[in-house]
């Protein structure tokens, strides 16, 4: 099923134009949205419509901007869209991820290493705000809270995680499963997969 999502961000905005061009594409339900786009996790409609899509549907979108706000969340989106065996388009930028070809296949890997790159720069940044703030005497630091110097509860859901991970189960059945938001599953995977490599 071809599946459309239209996203704008405030009221007082116009979803016209973005339902025509979905529907023109063929789409034969359309899911509109009038949030911002700074946490998908806080758009309901988008939510809902993760959880609705079965094997094989197709979610299009006009533009990448109107599904995700950053390279890293529209990459987590698209994995979490493969281990359900549902195909993303956006019409604007040409991407089919249903379609192996190399047109795709380049344009994604582009994405992976920007993504990457914006987030080194972002821990570059981090890193410098927390030695600024260090020199001043101001910083103090901050625990995670789902680590392997948790403890208690957390403890027993990080393990829980680990030990998932370890069985190659699905980032979607981890959280169902824990109920830990899947930015902190992914947080916990990148983390492992870096100490495997002997990154940490």
């Amino acid at each position: 099923m071809l599946i459309g999502y239209a996203r704008v961000s405030s009221k007082e905005q116009n979803l016209d134009r973005q339902l025509l061009q979905l529907k023109n594409f063929g789409c034969e339900y359309i899911v509109e949205e009038k949030a911002s786009g700074k946490n998908r996790y806080e758009r309901q409609k988008f939510q809902e419509l993760l959880q609705k899509i079965r094997f094989k549907d197709v979610i299009v979108v006009t533009e990448l901007s109107r599904i995700a706000r950053s390279l890293k969340d529209l990459l987590d989106i698209i994995n979490e869209l493969r281990e359900k065996e549902v195909s993303f388009v956006s019409l604007k930028e040409n991407i089919d991820t249903g379609e192996n070809n190399f047109h795709n296949q380049f344009l994604l890997n582009l994405l992976g290493a920007l993504a990457e790159y914006e987030h080194e720069l972002i821990r570059e940044r981090q890193y410098e705000g927390i030695e600024l703030a260090k020199n001043k005497g101001k910083y103090t630091g901050k625990s995670i809270q789902y680590s392997s110097q948790a403890q208690g509860k957390n403890k027993i859901l990080y393990d829980t995680v680990i030990k998932m991970l370890s069985k190659n189960e699905s980032i979607m059945n981890i959280h169902n499963t824990t109920g830990l938001a899947r930015n902190t599953i992914y947080r916990i995977k990148n983390e492992e997969q870096k100490k495997q490599n002997g990154l940490l």
